[in-house]
């Protein structure tokens, strides 16, 4: 419940505005409390951050498993729905914190999911200046967009589609820009 209320609150407001007072009030607990296991407002952050959803968990690690990675993505891409607006867990990923240390937690987080969705579609990780790691970053910045638009604009229809919706196209988007190895 705290970890959550963290996760929300950063996602809405961002690091900067966001404060342990708000997130105990939210979570109905005593700010001490989070100060006594979290030290901090930064070590709160990280562990909502750790607690978030895992982009990939559904996939499993597998190299190649192209089905577990589309079928993931779009669970992820539909997470939140129904939420209260602004509340997808994507959201605490890209706000600017004006702290160095938090925004370097944020840009491995989103990093590390670039890696993973190349790792997941087939690919051995590749060398410093390799194409496949933008081409991975890619599918992350459409998979941010479309959790913002979801949560924050309500576009119709992307807001409404569920997964199985969502999950013919963005398999098509994969195929371009992570496309299949040759057997």
């Amino acid at each position: 419940m705290l970890l959550e209320a963290a996760r929300s609150r950063f996602g809405r407001l961002g690091y900067e505005r966001t404060t342990l007072r708000d997130i105990a009030g939210d979570a109905g607990v005593n700010a001490a409390l989070i100060k006594r296991y979290f030290e901090s407002k930064e070590g709160l952050f990280k562990a909502a951050l750790a607690a978030a959803p895992q982009f990939l968990d559904q996939a499993g690690g597998a190299v190649g498993d192209r089905t577990a990675l589309l079928h993931a993505l779009t669970l992820q891409l539909t997470a939140g729905s129904g939420s209260a607006p602004g509340d997808h867990p994507a959201l605490m990923l890209l706000r600017s914190s004006g702290n160095d240390q938090v925004d370097a937690l944020r840009t491995k987080a989103l990093d590390d999911l670039a890696w993973r969705i190349l790792h997941a579609a087939g690919g051995e990780r590749p060398n410093e200046g390799d194409s496949r790691i933008l081409e991975a970053q890619l599918v992350v910045a459409l998979g941010v967009g479309v959790s913002v638009l979801r949560s924050t604009v309500a576009l119709q229809p992307l807001s409404d589609a569920t997964a199985d919706e969502l999950g013919p196209p963005l398999r098509q988007i994969l195929d371009v820009l992570l496309p299949p190895s040759a057997p």
